[in-house]
């Protein structure tokens, strides 16, 4: 009887690790859900860009870029990874050679997004405000 209960109590606190562990990074998602557009600045040179986030039906987040300068539109995010106010991402592209790299931080207001950029040894800067 007492392993039975023992059994129960470790089950109940798994699932509400487990509950914790979720929540925390659905939470985590979302002042990055939704339309940024901004600046890509490397070698000397400004492109207009947009970044979308949304979540999946798993609430998994996903992501597309936008070189808006360049005329490429709807660009597939890969390795979107959240720690606290940190997103990391690379676009995922196979078109798109030298694995670009982002790596960008919110402001206090959660209103502006910006970090650095690199891609085949180049590095740079980016700086997004989110939409309305």
């Amino acid at each position: 009887m007492k392993k039975d209960l023992i059994k129960r109590i470790c089950f109940a606190l798994g699932a509400l690790a487990f509950v914790a562990v979720v929540s925390a990074q659905a939470q985590d998602t979302k002042p990055f859900i939704g339309a940024w557009k901004g600046t890509l600045s490397v070698a000397g040179v400004d492109l207009e860009i947009a970044l979308n986030f949304t979540l999946d039906e798993a609430k998994k987040i996903q992501g597309t870029f936008d070189s808006i300068t360049q005329g490429g539109f709807g660009i597939k995010l890969g390795n979107i990874e959240i720690k606290d106010k940190t997103i990391t991402f690379i676009i995922d592209d196979p078109n798109a050679p030298g694995e670009p790299t982002f790596k960008g931080t919110l402001d206090a207001t959660g209103k502006k997004l910006g970090g650095e950029f690199s891609q085949g040894g180049m590095a740079g800067t980016f700086a997004v405000e989110k939409e309305k």
